[in-house]
């Protein structure tokens, strides 16, 4: 018994530090944040070496400023983002039960692939952990607003979602 105890702690111990040592595939992951009343956007981009947030005002002869930027990162968090199959994820998801305006574009971008992706107050499994590392990264200042307990209630509750799988061709 004691013997089967310890195979399976060594083997747990060995899985556990052979994952930490795998290399990150590259990746890139922008979110773009927008506020249309204060005609600015915030972009915030990660990638699996750093995280940059620019704001990026929308008036005319704005610049845009970087106005934070990281290399420390969860690694193992930012592992899991990048093992996320892009081609599996559909273009838009929304929640029609909430209309509070709260509104993610993200843009994902692995090898030479780029997906544009659309979340209308929906709780995504895969993709709405990027908005939680990155919060969890940034300054309160600079965190995005999102209350993932309140999206996935309000999904669970509301029988009208939409996902469309692709944006049509123009």
């Amino acid at each position: 018994m004691r013997r089967s105890i310890a195979l399976t702690f060594l083997l747990c111990t060995l899985i556990t530090n052979g994952c930490k040592n795998e290399p990150i595939e590259p990746f890139e992951l922008s979110v773009a944040d927008f506020n249309y009343s204060m005609a600015y956007s915030i972009l915030y981009r990660l990638t699996n070496d750093n995280l940059t947030i620019t704001y990026r005002g929308e008036l005319e002869n704005e610049r845009d400023s970087i106005i934070f930027t990281t290399t420390e990162l969860p690694k193992n968090k930012i592992r899991e983002l990048s093992q996320i199959r892009i081609d599996s994820l559909s273009a838009y998801y929304s929640n029609d039960c909430i209309a509070d305006g709260d509104i993610k574009v993200l843009l994902f971008k692995k090898n030479d692939t780029l997906k544009r992706i659309q979340l209308n107050n929906y709780y995504h499994h895969e993709l709405s952990p990027a908005i939680e590392i990155i919060n969890k990264i940034v300054p309160e200042r600079f965190k995005m607003y999102y209350d993932k307990n309140e999206l996935m209630d309000r999904m669970e509750n509301c029988e009208d979602k939409q996902i469309i799988k692709n944006w049509p061709v123009e």
